[in-house]
């Protein structure tokens, strides 16, 4: 085989001079690479196409071997291959073109073939001026090689290939079920937010509702306050008709009680007659200010009115029904006089009064019966006796 290829190379034109060689001046043997490596195959079927006479049956190996023919010689198929390949790899003709003997050649030939770009050096490195019949043998040697080492990989790749498709496959089964949990998910997902939905637009319905019986509420409330404007007035008589009845049922009770002993306990209770009680003179109570503790809640406009009518200022403690008896000390220290009614009062509310009134020297009236003349009474008592 050696003895062919420098046969074939006796007449390659001698290597002097600058020219580069063309397609049709390689060795017979160089040709088959040239095209096999440097024209993709889809270039090949475009040539072939345009430059041969087709029947329309060939396969792709019938053309590769009909533009190899082809190239031996130079023709229309040859000076078309030969300037395809030009502009092709024109910029590795160049960089090639800067080896000026065959060792830098060999050199360049080799980084490009390392650098894994073999087609546009394998044409720039056979057409060199400075490629000889050595560095042919050798630059054709390491293709033929690295085709075979493509045809291994590509086996190794055929048989990955087929285990990667078979993972593949067992993959997409899984992907599959997975999918399906996936949607039966999302399908569960959406009907709990649809139920959701409903009973929100429920709770939502059922708020518009309440919202609108408490507007007509306050409206109806609205209209009766100003149908009745003395109603808080009329509140008020209710509550002292409430408490003068409930005093006059234990009033009754108490007259039971003593009938029910017997007329010799009722000669000795015999009642003194009645003496029609004058009526208390005015009181003056001048820049005073009085504090009344406890009483009931419907009596408060009358202490108030009969303070104020004494000329003194009017300050109230309901003594820990609703006021927090912490609110009692800056009361107690502001008032001059201080009116405690012990019937309508807490323990805390009456030991703090009678503590403080006690510890600072302050005039205390304590009033057991929570009526106004009873409270008259206190006021008139405590304008008269000194503190």
């Amino acid at each position: 085989m050696a003895e062919a290829c420098c046969a074939a190379h006796a007449a390659l034109p001698p290597l002097n001079g600058s020219r580069r060689r063309r397609l049709w001046e390689l060795g017979s043997h160089a040709h088959c690479p040239v095209v096999g490596v440097c024209v993709p195959l889809e270039r090949v079927r475009v040539l072939a196409k345009k430059l041969l006479v087709l029947q329309g049956d060939e396969d792709d190996y019938t053309l590769h071997c009909s533009l190899v023919t082809a190239a031996a010689r130079r023709n229309a198929v040859a000076e078309a291959l030969q300037k395809d390949l030009e502009q092709r790899f024109s910029l590795d003709v160049r960089h090639a073109a800067q080896a000026k003997c065959r060792e830098s050649l060999m050199t360049w030939w080799r980084n490009r073939a390392a650098q894994g770009e073999i087609a546009g050096a394998l044409w720039a490195t056979l057409t060199h001026a400075r490629c000889d019949e050595w560095l042919e043998m050798r630059v054709l040697g390491q293709v033929h090689m690295l085709q075979h080492q493509v045809g291994s990989a590509q086996r190794a790749d055929l048989a990955a290939h087929r285990e990667l498709s078979a993972e593949h496959q067992a993959l997409a089964r899984d992907y599959a079920e997975v999918q399906q949990r996936m949607t039966a998910w999302s399908q569960d997902r959406a009907r709990e937010q649809q139920a959701w939905e409903q009973e929100r637009m429920q709770l939502r319905a059922a708020q518009i509702s309440l919202q609108t019986q408490l507007a007509q509420a306050l409206e109806q409330l609205q209209h009766w306050q100003a149908a009745r404007p003395d109603l808080p007035e009329r509140e008020a008589l209710r509550e002292r008709l409430a408490e003068q009845t409930e005093r006059n049922h234990a009033l009754q009770r108490d007259l039971n009680r003593l009938s029910a002993r017997g007329p010799v306990v009722a000669e000795a209770t015999e009642p003194a007659p009645v003496i029609a009680e004058a009526a208390p003179e005015p009181v003056s109570l001048e820049h005073r200010v009085i504090l009344c503790v406890g009483g009931r809640g419907g009596s408060v406009p009358q202490y108030r009115q009969a303070v104020e009518g004494c000329g003194a200022q009017f300050l109230h403690h309901d003594g820990g029904s609703e006021h927090k008896p912490a609110q009692l000390e800056p009361q107690l220290a502001a008032a001059d006089l201080v009116i405690c009614q012990t019937g309508c009062i807490s323990h805390d509310a009456y030991w703090r009064v009678k503590d403080h009134c006690k510890r600072h020297g302050k005039r205390c009236v304590f009033v057991e019966t929570p009526s106004r003349s009873a409270f008259e009474r206190a006021l008139a008592q405590a304008a008269t006796e000194p503190a």
